[in-house]
């Protein structure tokens, strides 16, 4: 069957959010802890990194678990540290290596591109505005504005409409082994896990059509198909 279209996951995938939440730590203790020393910042990042479970824990139990775990004077409301956070992050974003070579070459090939991403429209499109690489895209469906988040099909289904393509026609490509592949498997779309340092769970039933440890990896891989 013709490749026609690769879909993306956001975070992870197209973006290093990694590197994005080193940078939102150092901004969360310039505003809450400016006199901390250097055992005290470490302290905050490992807590914060422990509490946001790589973006996949909902912002306002992180929260509860910041307010409880570290060391505030006049800790925020949940409202001032959500506003804090939807403000900050995107502006810490960083493209994942090799990002904008790949979408180009993709794109000079004729491919149709959409993203899939669970989150709040005003934080996932800060970061598609902070990166610049709406261009390269034909769709992009944001869990917040669909009312269905990955792995639920019917946002996978969303993101094919929109790009006219059947599933057999296409490939997506995520971080996430339960939303992002075994979704789009169970879609019948062709799943691509981007991996930097983890292993596939082999018990499960289903498996990635490809792995990946870095984006240019989708150049050769196309290569190869077409």
């Amino acid at each position: 069957m013709t490749l026609k279209a690769i879909i993306f996951d956001l975070d992870e995938t197209l973006t290093d959010r990694r590197s994005a939440i080193d940078s939102f730590i150092e901004r969360l203790i310039a505003r809450y802890f400016p006199d901390s020393d250097e055992d005290a910042q470490f302290r905050i990042a490992k807590r914060f990194k422990e509490a946001d479970q790589n973006g996949y824990r909902d912002k306002r139990e992180v929260y509860k678990m910041l307010v409880e775990h570290l060391p505030w004077e006049n800790p925020p409301t949940v409202d001032e540290y959500l506003t804090f956070f939807r403000e900050a992050i995107p502006l810490c974003i960083q493209p994942m290596d090799q990002l904008f070579p790949v979408l180009r070459h993709l794109k000079s090939k004729g491919l149709r591109l959409g993203i899939i991403s669970n989150g709040t429209a005003q934080v996932q499109e800060g970061k598609i505005r902070q990166l610049g690489i709406r261009e390269y895209f034909d769709s992009i469906v944001i869990s917040e504005e669909a009312g269905v988040k990955k792995p639920d099909p019917r946002i996978y289904r969303k993101a094919l409409d929109l790009l006219n393509v059947r599933p057999s026609e296409t490939w997506f490509v995520g971080d996430h082994p339960h939303n992002d592949i075994i979704g789009a498997a169970q879609c019948g779309i062709k799943p691509i896990w981007f991996t930097r340092d983890g292993n596939w769970n082999y018990s499960e039933e289903i498996k990635p059509y490809r792995t990946i440890h870095k984006l240019e990896e989708l150049i050769h891989m196309y290569a190869e198909h077409d």
